[in-house]
């Protein structure tokens, strides 16, 4: 993949993804993009100082486009807040399973510990967004009675979860179809949990 002209910061960032989908994030390094877009072996340090600053790039991007691709599947929800928070976490498993390059960058543990502000704050962004879409779904009456910490807790915990079995294809020799069960591992998190509260809420009424 010879790199001729345009916008090299974009390059090396787009050839990092592929290295990362292909072999993991343990083989990418600088030179080894500088070789593989045929530019001399100091021409990525212009963009990025160190792997771990490439890393964080990669992980910025990620999380500006999958925060994107969740605002997008929220609307195309509807007008139910709690069909649009479901929407939400099932994007981020989409992303995760159509960009593990990106999703890979985004939870890598270099990436964590080294974060730089521009990071924090795409990434205080996507939480706040979460944040919004459950206290959205809870003033449409789903788990009212529950704390917004412990739900974002719990959404989070299935998100992240699906979205590693998804983007990672061992995943898919243990599971006929982890699409299928992401749905499922939704349907249970949110949907069943509203039906149970609204049925609550009903049977309360009645009693009193």
């Amino acid at each position: 993949m010879a790199y001729h002209h345009g916008n090299l910061r974009e390059a090396i960032l787009e050839r990092a993804a592929e290295v990362i989908a292909q072999d993991g994030v343990a083989a990418l390094s600088l030179r080894g993009l500088a070789r593989d877009l045929d530019v001399s072996h100091a021409a990525p340090s212009a963009h990025f100082r160190d792997r771990r600053a490439l890393l964080g790039a990669l992980a910025q991007e990620g999380f500006q486009q999958c925060l994107a691709a969740m605002k997008i599947a929220s609307e195309a929800a509807g007008p139910d807040p709690v069909a649009r928070y479901r929407a939400l976490g099932r994007a981020y498993v989409q992303f995760a399973r159509d960009n593990p390059s990106f999703f890979r960058a985004i939870t890598h543990p270099e990436v964590e510990s080294h974060a730089d502000e521009d990071l924090l704050e795409a990434r205080a962004v996507w939480m706040e967004t979460l944040r919004d879409g459950i206290e959205a779904a809870q003033a449409a009456g789903w788990q009212s009675d529950i704390e917004v910490t412990t739900l974002l807790a719990v959404s989070c915990s299935a998100s992240i979860g699906m979205a590693q079995m998804v983007s990672d294809p061992h995943w898919n020799l243990v599971f006929d179809d982890v699409d299928a069960l992401a749905d499922a591992v939704f349907d249970l998190v949110v949907h069943r949990s509203r039906i149970t509260a609204v049925s609550s809420g009903n049977k309360r009424r009645k009693a009193s």
